[in-house]
């Protein structure tokens, strides 16, 4: 995910290394969302929904990710989609916590965007196909 970190959610984590602010609340869990339109380092994007496109899970679903390494850090586990009706186009994620007023964590476009989705096409994302490279930083 280029550009792929929420300012907000950097200053927050700079603020508690560097001058002693408290740390965040770090993430218990995390959810990868699917966006119609791309949001940037301060601005949610818009996210599907149900309506724009049916089988789409709003919020999300579950996403993890392996210990960093060599600055990137790659999910390991598979995110799924069922399609119950032709979509928008998708042309971007974001990964937020799972807390009761979730934040964002990550966002960045989509390598190809995710269009001509119709009944019964699955969306999948496997594990290694959503990277968070430090560099974005």
């Amino acid at each position: 995910m280029p550009n792929m970190t929420d300012q907000a959610r950097v200053a927050a984590i700079v603020n508690a290394i560097l001058a002693g602010a408290a740390s965040p609340a770090w993430p218990t869990g995390l959810r990868l969302r699917l966006m119609t339109a791309q949001g940037s380092n301060t601005t949610n994007g818009t996210e599907a929904t149900a309506a724009n496109c049916p089988g789409y899970t709003p919020g999300g679903v579950a996403i993890t990710f392996g210990s960093n390494s060599a600055g990137t850090s790659t999910s390991t586990n598979t995110q799924t989609w069922t399609a119950t009706a032709a979509w928008a186009t998708i042309a971007a994620g974001e990964v937020w916590d799972i807390a009761a007023t979730a934040l964002r964590w990550l966002q960045g476009a989509l390598s190809a965007n995710i269009s001509g989705v119709s009944t019964g096409d699955t969306i999948q994302f496997p594990p290694g196909a959503v990277t968070a490279n430090a560099a974005a930083w």
